[in-house]
Order: C-alpha cells, then sequence, then structure tokens
C-alpha cells in the first residue's frame, strides 16, 4: 500500500489514481469534516481550555433538576451539552465570521484565539507575531503596514510604491486585542477592513476577506480606553464570554508547571484544517437546510423585537426605528396607554430591533451548530441556543419597562444570554398559544403569487385580490395589534399591491 494510503481510504473512496499512475486524496467529505470539528473541540476541552461549564444544552428529555431553599436551580441535562467558550469560537472558525471574546484579564481570551489560528495551521510564533494589541497610540500605518521608504523616494506615481502589509492581514485567522483600546480614526479604518474586505493603502490594496476574525475585550459596557464605534459592534457576529476558572481544578494548571508545557504546543496534526477543508466547511454549513418549522418560529420571534403600536400613526412607520430617527426612548411611549401586555409580549422587552446583518449572522450560525451536531437539518433547539450570543451586542433592554421592574426581570439585567433567551421562550409559548404552526394568514395566497403571473388574466388576478381583501378583514377583526397581526398585514397588502400594479400593466398593455 503506497505511503500516506490507509485502508479507510480506500474504501471510502478518497483515493484515486490518476492517469500518469499518481495517487491522489480528495479532502474530506461533509461528515468527515464534521466529525474533525467534532474532534478539536473535544480535544480542546479535553486538554487546552479549563472550562467545566456546559452551558449549551440540546435536551433530549427532562433531565434532573435540583432546587436549593432559595429558588436555584441545578441541572443535570439528558443530552448533548457543550461550553460555549469553546464551541462558539470552533464555529466562527468554521464559518469565517466574527467573534467578540469578552472577559476580564487572564481569562484566556487571546489564548483561546491563538488555539483557533493553530487549527489553520499558522505557526505559533507567526501568530504571536501577528496578533495586532490594541493601544491609544495605533496609527492605521501600525495596522495596515508602511511603503518602503525607498519606493517614496524613487517613485514617479503611487502604482511605484510597494506597501509592506502586516502579517496579519494575510492569515486565516485574524486576532485583534483589546479592540476597545483602539483610537476612533483607527477604529474607522479597522471598521473599513472588516465590513469591505480589503485595506487599501497610497493607492495600493490587499484582500482580506478571507478568514476568521477574533476580537477581544476586557468588556462589552464600554470599558476601553475608547468607546467603539457603533458601525464596527455591528460588524460583530457572535460574542463569547469567558468563563471564570473553576478551583477545583488548580491541579491541571500545577502539572502545567511542572512540567512546563503549553497545550498550545501539542495541538494534533488530526484537527489541524488546511486552506481547502476551512473553505470546503464553509460550503457544506451553507447547504445544511433548515426546518420549515423551525423558519416559522424565527420569523415570529424577531418579528415581535421591532414592532412598536404607538411609534406612528402611519401603519407602515409602527417600527422601533421610527422612535431612534425621532430621539424618542421606548419607555415614554411604551405605557399602559398601549393596550399590549407587556409581560406577554417581547416588543416591550428591547428597545430596538435588528438588522438584515444580524438574520444572516443568525442564519449562518445555526446552520453550524446543527452541522457540528451533525443534525440533518437545523432544528428549534439549534436558533434557541445560538441566538442570544449572535443577538447578544445587537439588542439592549428595555430598562425602565414594566417587565423590568420586578424582581425576576432585574435579575435578567445582569445576563444578557439569559435575558435573550427568555425572550425567545416567552415568543415561543405565544407562538404556540395561538397556534401559529397551523394558522399562517396570507402563506397561500403568497404563494399562489410567487409561483408566477404568466397567463394570469384580470378575471383572475382580481379574485385573488378580494381573497386578500378578504384575509386582512379576518385579521382586523381579531382586535389586537400584535406584532405578529402586524407582520401578518404587512404580507397581505404586499401581495395585494402586486396584484394592483400588476392589473395595471394589463390595461396600460391593452391600450397600447
Amino acid at each position: 500500500m503506497p505511503p500516506g494510503l490507509t485502508f479507510l481510504d480506500l474504501i471510502s473512496g478518497r483515493a484515486h489514481v490518476a492517469e500518469d499512475l499518481t495517487l491522489h486524496l480528495s479532502g474530506r467529505d461533509g461528515p468527515g469534516l464534521a466529525d474533525k470539528l467534532r474532534q478539536a473541540y473535544f480535544w480542546i476541552v479535553n486538554n487546552a481550555v479549563i472550562v467545566p461549564y456546559y452551558d449549551v444544552v440540546f435536551e433530549e428529555g427532562p433531565g434532573r433538576r435540583y432546587a436549593f431553599p432559595n429558588g436555584d436551580v441545578f441541572h443535570l441535562p439528558q443530552g448533548p451539552a457543550f461550553t460555549s467558550y469553546v464551541l462558539l469560537p470552533l464555529l466562527t472558525f468554521a464559518t469565517g465570521r466574527r467573534a467578540l471574546l469578552v472577559g476580564g484579564p487572564g481569562r484566556g481570551k487571546t489564548a483561546t484565539a491563538v488555539l483557533m489560528a493553530l487549527l489553520a495551521g499558522h505557526e505559533k510564533r507567526e501568530i504571536e507575531r501577528a496578533v495586532l494589541h490594541g493601544h491609544p497610540q495605533l496609527t492605521i500605518a501600525d495596522m495596515l503596514g508602511n511603503p518602503l521608504p525607498a519606493d517614496l523616494l524613487r517613485a514617479e506615481k503611487q502604482s511605484d510604491i510597494d506597501i509592506q502589509w502586516r502579517d496579519w492581514l494575510k492569515m486565516r485567522v485574524k486576532i485583534v486585542d483589546e479592540y476597545n483600546r483602539i483610537p476612533t480614526r483607527t477604529q474607522s479604518a479597522l471598521l473599513s477592513l472588516m465590513s469591505e474586505g480589503y485595506a487599501e493603502l497610497l493607492g495600493q490594496t490587499i484582500d482580506a476577506r478571507h478568514g476568521a476574525w477574533f476580537l477581544t475585550a476586557n468588556d462589552d459596557q464600554g470599558g476601553g480606553t475608547f468607546q467603539v464605534i457603533e458601525a464596527l459592534k455591528d460588524r460583530i457576529d457572535v460574542t463569547i464570554r469567558s468563563m471564570p476558572f473553576n478551583s477545583r481544578f488548580l491541579d491541571r494548571l500545577l502539572a502545567r508547571v511542572e512540567t512546563n508545557r503549553d497545550p498550545s504546543d501539542a495541538v494534533p496534526a488530526d484537527i489541524v484544517f488546511s486552506e481547502e477543508e476551512q473553505a470546503a466547511l464553509v460550503a457544506r454549513i451553507r447547504a445544511v437546510p433548515l426546518n420549515q418549522g423551525a423558519l416559522r418560529r424565527l420569523e415570529y420571534f424577531v418579528g415581535s423585537l421591532d414592532f412598536c403600536q404607538r411609534a406612528s400613526p402611519d401603519f407602515e412607520a409602527k417600527s422601533k426605528d421610527t422612535l431612534k430617527l425621532a430621539g424618542i426612548p421606548l419607555h415614554q411611549v411604551c405605557t399602559e396607554d398601549c393596550p399590549l401586555d407587556k409581560h406577554a409580549h417581547a416588543c416591550a422587552q428591547t428597545t430596538g430591533g435588528l438588522s438584515v446583518r444580524s438574520y444572516l449572522t443568525a442564519l449562518t450560525f445555526a446552520k453550524a451548530m446543527a452541522f457540528f451536531r451533525g443534525a440533518a437539518e437545523v432544528g428549534v433547539e439549534d436558533l434557541r441556543q445560538i441566538l442570544p450570543f449572535t443577538l447578544h451586542e445587537k439588542l439592549l433592554p428595555n430598562r425602565r419597562g414594566d417587565f423590568f421592574q420586578e424582581p425576576a426581570g432585574q435579575a435578567l439585567l445582569r445576563d444578557k444570554v439569559a435575558w435573550i433567551r427568555q425572550m425567545w421562550d416567552l415568543a415561543m409559548a405565544q407562538f404556540d398559544r395561538t397556534d401559529r404552526a397551523s394558522v399562517d394568514p396570507g402563506a397561500t395566497l403568497l404563494a399562489e403569487l410567487e409561483a408566477g403571473l404568466e397567463g394570469v388574466g384580470a378575471p383572475e388576478a382580481t379574485a385573488r385580490m378580494r381573497k386578500v381583501e378578504a384575509a386582512i378583514g379576518d385579521l382586523c377583526k381579531g382586535g389586537e395589534l400584535s406584532a405578529a397581526v402586524y407582520e401578518d398585514l404587512v404580507r397581505l397588502k404586499y401581495v395585494f399591491m402586486r396584484y394592483q400594479n400588476y392589473l395595471r400593466w394589463l390595461a396600460r398593455a391593452q391600450d397600447a
């Protein structure tokens, strides 16, 4: 058997012989890549990062719960459970997205990011030299690079100048340490780099689109030297909180001291991903289908966040964005004058909604979670577990709202992950209570429209419009304008206007 070829390669079809009789091994297939990703996770939690906290739980049964007299509950899950501090960086690496690791000094944030760079095959010394360290004097040239002095003297035009780009820009894992200590002007350059995917200096550009980003900060409340600009925070896809060290594992630190061994020096070659494998990971993750029932529940949840019944008398402007543009805080309109129950509707808990970028990020990470677990499709629990981390920097609580005036609500203000997960559970309870799984106003009408209008005459289009009007009338009879009803009505109006515009087009075509 040729060197490097195993029996598994032969039976799995990875090996093939070219016409010149040279042997080639194909890249890993989807299941193989998922297995390798899981192998990397378990090596890290068992050998490198000491985090005995399992906060991402996929229940397969009731599990065991142990209650304390003060109300605290200790939970033993019945089903797979993972630590977010390792799993989420790994999913960020697999998807090529951007993560923010937050926590106090010495909690291993940069070390975790370095492990991700090691998985990409970079050498440890190369990684350490390439880390961009934020500090108050960091300039754009420090971040991006400098032209050669000799080129500046000889150059007759900008294209003659050769820029010595910083090494970190070319890496598949980019690490920015303490990004909230970077001056505002340099933050703007970092924003352009992260959003546009390239850097430009003196007319020369470098492509920095490929790879994952890991930024660190000691907190996410503006405690750095400089306030982080909002647009830069919006480019962060997932926020990962560092975990405190559990003192019952101090013996493991003692072993590292006595052996003078750093786990990052012994990353197994089996869990290192080539550039081709990392690209294949992204493609495989995107291909994971999303369960339609889970998509319906996600629609219901995100639709409830931006809705505000009292934001405007104009129906299309009943959005918290309207309040933001007017400079009016939510608590001034989210009062007893609004008929919606502030404890039953999630719209009363958050000051704003989400951007399209946030939706794309949530869908990507949910697919990555399902891929990592080896699931055939993205399910409801994948969304429930990933949303608190992808929406961590995107949602702010309505602290002066009724919900947060009670002790239970006050406790959630201290833990954003728990708060967002509670909002999801609240929305899902309402989803089930109103039987939204089987009742979907306008879905059939929209599907009929999207099947195409070719061959549809004016009488048929008019008949369909009457069905839309009837559906709108049924919704309005309900009496309560909630977020879900609002979203349904906007969709039905969209269908109605499409038919109305189509009829106008038919009339003009007949007159021509």
